[in-house]
């Protein structure tokens, strides 16, 4: 069907704070390792969207290096304000922190972003992009994805209990552009691992 969407989701390679389990929002961070890699199913877009830092640009070029990337800055990650780049144990003492974590939704991290804020800049940055039939290609961040699956996934999730893996393709599929511009979940998911070998 000529209109049937297709939205491929992949997670940037992970960074340094990545490793250390730091919350990394819009600190522009590189990833540790350029790689080559390889899918489990057959996927050469000419386009890939992403936010614009730095480690969604590297991951395009290490994954799909003849694809162009088109940054668009409404798909970055949350803005953690002063809990950006500190990790669990230096923030659990943290009152604000730990109301953050309970009521992530209500309550929203000291000079950071407001979680519905969040949430209508990524999906208007979505269907913005998203307005005919194919297949588009992401690689974005790690809520970001957790927050489409959570919101178009045919099943009902909650964004504290979805997961976004690195190096893993989530694929969802509509059988029709009305079906996606209208709001309605998809009707496939599927997850695709994806292998990689270090450049040196």
């Amino acid at each position: 069907m000529a209109s049937r969407v297709v939205l491929h989701l992949i997670r940037h390679e992970k960074t340094a704070a990545n490793v250390e389990r730091k919350y990394i929002g819009w600190t522009d961070e590189s990833i540790l390792m350029n790689v080559q890699a390889n899918f489990n199913i057959n996927i050469q877009p000419n386009i890939v969207y992403g936010s614009d830092l730095k480690r969604c640009k590297q991951t395009s070029l290490c994954y799909f290096p003849r694809a162009q990337f088109i940054p668009v800055p409404s798909l970055r990650e949350l803005n953690f304000g002063d809990f950006e780049m500190k990790t669990y144990d230096q923030l659990k003492d943290n009152e604000i922190y730990r109301q953050w974590i309970d009521h992530p939704f209500k309550i929203v991290p000291p000079n950071g972003e407001d979680f519905q804020m969040f949430e209508q800049r990524v999906l208007n940055a979505l269907y913005e992009i998203v307005k005919q039939g194919g297949e588009y290609t992401f690689v974005v961040h790690g809520g970001v994805i957790r927050l489409l699956l959570a919101k178009l996934s045919f099943e009902e999730q909650i964004f504290q209990q979805v997961l976004a893996n690195h190096r893993t393709m989530y694929s969802l599929a509509w059988d029709s552009i009305e079906h996606f511009v209208g709001g309605a979940r998809c009707t496939s998911l599927s997850e695709g691992h994806i292998t990689v070998n270090e450049v040196t």
